[in-house]
């Protein structure tokens, strides 16, 4: 009911109103918590999964994706400037010289960067989203793994990247990377989002808008319903599944090689009516219920002088 609520009011209100409102909305979405909770930790952990008329229903109940996210390029250097500015803004940042940005895309981040007289190197496995303006203003963009970097050990001041992390198929070696390649001293910086077990995880709102979809309905009736309806169809690759639990276990992993310096877990609580409709669909899943409702991570971490771990883990990244 709140959801349904809540996309009206966007539909009808002013921006400015709705500013103004949402302190309110997420109260009361903060106060349905522990009821959610509860019918959560009651629920069968068999799933009962929805049919095609059901998701026929909510697709029409839930017409938009979130928070649109464009790739023209006004958008890839707004998105550009924004981060770019963000990550100045973090301890370490105005210090360090050389910045490494991992899974870059159209390396916009970076590119403000250098404008504002840093040095950047940003790589991706894929080259065709690399922006020739990022390369005109000296960054060095790579064609390369983050899991095996051909950079040697303790070559960067700063190594970032955004909404990537969610989708590297080994997170674990992807850190262990950037461990490597930053120097003693230096900062990494990770924020990434929605994760897998958030409403939007599956990375899918283009053409399934149903929050939560990932849990509610099997796999192949999400693709016959995308193929029916002539939207594109779900690659379930894209993204790599990992819990907010597997990351907490994998920052604690590390905390001796990394001293955490600022940490945020975002949530978002705006579909917890849909985990009430269908607790079975998601206690199936996992039976930690936080899982659900943290959508996205920032953290920075500063390498400390311990000795770096696994260390040859990956010795042939350089090879």
């Amino acid at each position: 009911m709140m959801s349904r609520i809540k996309l009206f009011l966007k539909r009808v209100l002013p921006q400015g109103v709705i500013n103004t409102l949402r302190p309110l909305s997420n109260f009361a979405l903060i106060m349905e918590q522990p009821r959610t909770k509860r019918i959560f930790n009651a629920a069968m952990d068999t799933p009962a999964y929805l049919d095609m008329s059901a998701l026929q229903t909510l697709q029409m109940r839930y017409p938009s994706c979130p928070d649109g996210y464009g790739y023209d390029e006004h958008s890839l250097e707004r998105r550009g400037i924004k981060r770019a500015t963000k990550i100045l803004g973090l301890p370490g940042a105005q210090e360090a010289h050389s910045f490494l940005e991992l899974a870059c895309w159209d390396g916009m981040v970076s590119c403000i960067l250098c404008r504002k007289g840093k040095k950047a190197t940003a790589i991706d496995k894929k080259v065709r989203g690399f922006d020739k303006r990022a390369s005109l203003e000296g960054v060095s963009l790579l064609q390369m793994d983050a899991a095996y970097m051909q950079f040697e050990d303790e070559t960067y001041d700063f190594v970032f990247s955004y909404n990537a992390f969610e989708h590297f198929a080994s997170p674990e070696n992807i850190l262990l990377e950037a461990i490597r390649v930053v120097r003693k001293g230096g900062y990494i910086y990770l924020e990434f989002g929605p994760l897998y077990y958030s409403p939007y995880g599956e990375h899918a709102e283009r053409s399934i808008t149903v929050p939560y979809c990932q849990f509610l309905f099997e796999k192949e009736l999400l693709n016959d319903f995308a193929a029916q309806n002539g939207l594109n169809s779900i690659d379930f690759d894209h993204v790599n599944g990992w819990s907010l639990e597997s990351y907490r276990e994998l920052w604690s992993k590390y905390s001796q090689v990394l001293k955490r310096v600022r940490y945020n877990e975002r949530f978002d609580r705006s579909h917890l009516d849909l985990i009430r409709a269908y607790p079975s669909c998601f206690k199936s899943e996992s039976k930690y219920f936080e899982n659900f409702i943290v959508s996205s991570i920032g953290v920075l971490f500063q390498k400390t002088d311990h000795e770096f771990p696994n260390n040859g883990m990956n010795a042939d990244a350089k090879s």
